[in-house]
């Protein structure tokens, strides 16, 4: 029963199909308007005064059922469709099925007034009605199968009835050749419907197959994020455009500020339903379409005819003008910035790659200056990109070789001159390209997520280093978050792991973090700074005073430190507005039980006005450049010497 079950569900779900419905829509419309006329044609021929009652109800019901089997599935309103072709072509099946059993009743109803010639001519009519409707059959097998079993059913009573009657042998040989005949090219047929549904199925295929072809030519060269170009197909419009004989052309590179940042904040359609805004607004920026291609987050190609100064700066300003309107993400207003490079496209340059290249090196010349920038590719633009490229290619492999180092800058406080924290930062000694200033790398690594792995690098280096018994009892290493690092989700279970080492200890890891972190605003960062909190870790903002609502995070923010952007020390005390910042900072942390640390101290005369003001702690040059962890311990150790010489002079100059 199993096995029956399965075969009809394998069965059904070959043969009932939209193609297939349609197919027998297309074939079938004229059978029952021919079974009419059959049944009619019989029902006249074979008719008896026996048999001329039972023949005529036989004929009327048969038209009628022809009639309403076409109203019922050949009109053209009832052709198959996607939700209807099932029921369609399960009441095809039923419709042959009766269509079947009515030719096998005529048979009976015939069976008792027919001669030996009329009965060869019953086998003949009834091989014709078996046959005629095949080649439609052909595109459903059930209904192949049934209809024919049902006629020739009859027409095998009647040769088991014949094969009982003596002396009919010959007749009898003569009516089993003709229904051999008939089950042969049934089964025959029977044939040809599977192979018919195995030429659909290989037709659906090759329709798949272009289809799958051709849309993989339209991703070629398409974005699927905005439907416009990608860089392939910009490259392949360039390459038109050179082609063409125009006599040059200026290619942008275009990258929307910090939107890749977005999708740590926010959902992915979010963003993706920004990229196309933002790309529409590009197409058309007010001085005329533009071509426009789409390259990566927030990254677009304009290709537009070569144009003089004047005209270039109009596309510019418009370009910059589409940007000065709030976008909306979900309920908030974004103003994004961008920044711009440019270079010329001459017809007789030929590495479309190579002009892609310098647009991008340009872009990334001004976007080292935020906010709506720009600027236009030369020729020392080409080293630093070629540096930039060489330092993301060779940044994986430095954090697998362990090329990195941690030093160390050390914390003074201003009252006592103690020493009892120090800022953790990362050096790089590449062994082909020598040392690697952290501001060159550290972007590249936030840029391919890989500050995700340098930063659980440092955070587990400075674990280590905290614990080290030559340092003083209480110690604590401030570590750099990257903004990156709250979508790191390994990077709660690895302060875990460091909250457990240091328990019991006076030992501490400091997190800082930036304000750029706190303006995002994401459920993401704050379950994640929930999570620092309850591990226990100090917090510091970093870079204070940088960012744009820096008193209301004071007050979000379950921080203990803050930490003064040196931009707002370098020019104290002789710039008064810095000056009265810095000491309206001091105060308000005061009031908040904030602990404040002025970075980037470098003259005496900065320490000076520090701590006339009150500030707690300071790091910069004036007292030391970050140092390797050896050389930290050497400097803590002659600080300490130092102190107890001062102490020891004072003791002996002071009165008994």
């Amino acid at each position: 029963m199993a096995q029956f079950k399965a075969l009809f569900v394998s069965t059904r779900a070959e043969y009932f199909r939209l193609e297939l419905a349609e197919q027998l829509f297309k074939r079938g419309r004229e059978i029952p308007l021919v079974g009419i006329l059959a049944a009619v044609t019989c029902a006249t021929l074979f008719q008896t005064a026996e048999n001329k009652g039972a023949l005529t109800i036989w004929a009327i019901t048969f038209i009628a059922l022809y009639a309403a089997s076409y109203l019922a599935l050949f009109l053209p309103r009832r052709k198959p469709n996607a939700d209807t072709y099932a029921v369609w072509t399960r009441n095809f099946i039923w419709a042959f099925a009766s269509y079947g059993v009515m030719w096998g009743v005529f048979t009976f109803i015939c069976l008792e007034s027919l001669g030996f010639w009329q009965e060869v001519a019953l086998f003949m009519i009834l091989f014709a009605i078996v046959s005629v409707p095949m080649p439609v059959l052909a595109y459903c097998l059930p209904a192949a199968i049934l209809h024919p079993i049902l006629v020739l059913g009859s027409a095998s009573a009647l040769l088991i009835q014949k094969s009982l009657e003596p002396g009919m042998n010959h007749e009898t040989s003569l009516l089993v050749m003709l229904l051999v005949a008939s089950v042969m090219s049934t089964y025959k047929q029977m044939v040809m419907a599977k192979n018919l549904v195995s030429s659909v199925d290989d037709k659906r295929r090759l329709s798949t197959s272009v289809s799958t072809i051709q849309k993989m030519k339209r991703e070629k060269y398409q974005d699927t994020v905005t439907g416009m170009l990608n860089l392939e197909g910009m490259v392949c419009h360039m390459r038109k455009a050179r082609l063409s004989g125009g006599t040059g052309y200026t290619l942008l590179s275009l990258k929307v500020d910090d939107l890749e940042q977005m999708y740590s904040t926010h959902t992915k359609a979010i963003v993706d339903r920004l990229v196309k805004v933002v790309a529409r607004r590009i197409e058309n920026p007010g001085s005329g379409a533009l071509t426009v291609a789409h390259v990566g987050l927030g990254e677009y190609l304009i290709l537009t005819p070569e144009q003089d100064v004047e005209a270039e700066e109009g596309t510019i300003g418009d370009l910059f003008q589409a940007f000065n309107h709030p976008y909306f993400s979900g309920t908030k207003q974004l103003y994004l910035t961008v920044s711009i490079g440019a270079t010329s496209l001459c017809g007789d340059e030929h590495d479309e790659s190579a002009v892609i290249s310098k647009a991008v090196s340009a872009m990334r010349e001004a976007s080292k200056n935020p906010g709506n920038s720009f600027a236009r590719y030369d020729a020392s633009m080409s080293d630093r990109f070629n540096r930039w490229m060489g330092i993301r290619s060779q940044l994986q492999h430095a954090i697998k070789s362990n090329e990195f180092t941690v030093f160390l800058q050390p914390k003074v406080e201003i009252e006592t001159g103690a020493v009892s924290s120090a800022e953790a930062l990362i050096r790089w000694q590449s062994p082909t390209m020598g040392i690697v200033n952290p501001a060159d790398f550290i972007p590249i690594a936030e840029s391919t997520g890989d500050i995700m792995a340098v930063g659980r690098w440092v955070l587990r280096e400075a674990a280590l280093l905290v614990q080290n018994p030559m340092l003083p009892e209480a110690f604590s290493i401030a570590v750099n978050v990257s903004v990156k690092q709250f979508a790191d989700p390994k990077l709660i279970d690895l302060l875990e792991e460091i909250a457990q080492q240091l328990k019991g200890t006076q030992r501490r890891i400091d997190l800082e973090i930036t304000e750029s972190a706190l303006m995002l605003e994401s459920v993401e960062v704050k379950m994640m700074l929930r999570d620092i909190e309850r591990l226990g870790f100090g917090v510091a903002l970093d870079d204070f005073g940088t960012g744009y609502s820096s008193l209301s995070y004071l007050t979000q923010l379950n921080a203990d430190t803050v930490k003064l952007d040196k931009s707002f020390l370098d020019e104290i005390p002789v710039n008064t507005k810095h000056a009265a910042f810095v000491s309206s900072v001091i105060l308000m942390a005061k009031t908040l039980g904030l602990k404040l640390v002025a970075e980037g101290v470098e003259r005496k005369d900065q320490l000076d006005w520090l701590a006339l003001n009150q500030c707690d702690a300071v790091q910069g040059y004036l007292f030391s450049r970050p140092l390797a962890f050896p050389d930290l311990l050497s400097w803590l150790e002659r600080r300490t010497t130092q102190s107890e010489v001062n102490e020891s002079q004072l003791l002996t100059v002071s009165p008994t």
